[in-house]
């Protein structure tokens, strides 16, 4: 399990920590567009404090980074050991994932489904691009995006800082948009993470695992993985 946090040249790289960055804040920020554009939440500037901005980033990073590390790294690596197929440690520890979030406020079947299918996408990240750091850094600029950035609901909680604000008021149950659990609980950006996650089954189609650090330990113990 320490070989897979650690860096790496195949998926633990700061490249691969950017990617995920980018595609946390891209898919959560087209997303936050489009619920402004159908009209369904108004946003109004609060203020810009670099200082409390970066404070924020931080402490996002280790609760997002932490459920990584419980979840893609302890849970999905146990399974991994456990199980031959890797379909029940890719599918099995974002379930867990989902239930830990079940009594948020505004949770809803929709944000469950929802839930479990970013848990998917972190997991191939860890299966098809042995990216930890890629899965951590995604999760944490998902978070960071919707709630500092644009003062939105991240699982239901509102952060009392934001550069943006959400105008509650103006808010609506839309396609992007759900006022109880924020873009999390929508149709619209469910399926912008289905899109996410069939664009990285059909990149890597044909490809295995990455690494399977069981079988390389099986092998330098000198006996065949059960």
């Amino acid at each position: 399990m320490l070989k897979a946090w650690g860096c790496n040249r195949e998926g633990n790289t700061i490249k691969a920590a950017a990617i995920g960055a980018l595609l946390g804040f891209g898919t959560n920020g087209f997303c936050v567009l489009m619920s402004v554009l159908m009209g369904d939440i108004k946003l109004s500037y609060f203020g810009f404090n670099p200082a409390i901005l970066l404070g924020f980033l931080f402490v996002v990073f280790i609760q997002s980074a932490a459920e990584e590390i419980t979840d893609r790294l302890y849970l999905y690596q146990k399974l991994r050991r456990r199980y031959k197929s890797p379909l029940i440690a890719i599918l099995v520890n974002p379930v867990v994932f989902m239930l830990v979030h079940v009594f948020n406020d505004g949770f809803t079947i929709l944000a469950g489904v929802q839930i479990v299918l970013i848990g998917i996408i972190f997991s191939l990240i860890v299966y098809y691009y042995n990216s930890l750091w890629a899965a951590m850094c995604f999760h944490t600029l998902w978070n960071y995006t919707q709630n500092i950035i644009f003062g939105l609901p991240n699982s239901g909680a509102v952060s009392e800082y934001s550069i943006f604000k959400l105008e509650a008021a103006s808010a609506t149950s839309g396609f992007f948009y759900d006022v109880g659990f924020g873009v999390e609980g929508s149709i619209g950006s469910t399926l912008v993470l289905a899109v996410v996650l069939a664009a990285i089954l059909f990149i890597n189609r044909g490809n295995g695992e990455k690494r399977d650090y069981w079988a390389d330990a099986a092998i330098d113990a000198g006996y065949e993985r059960e």
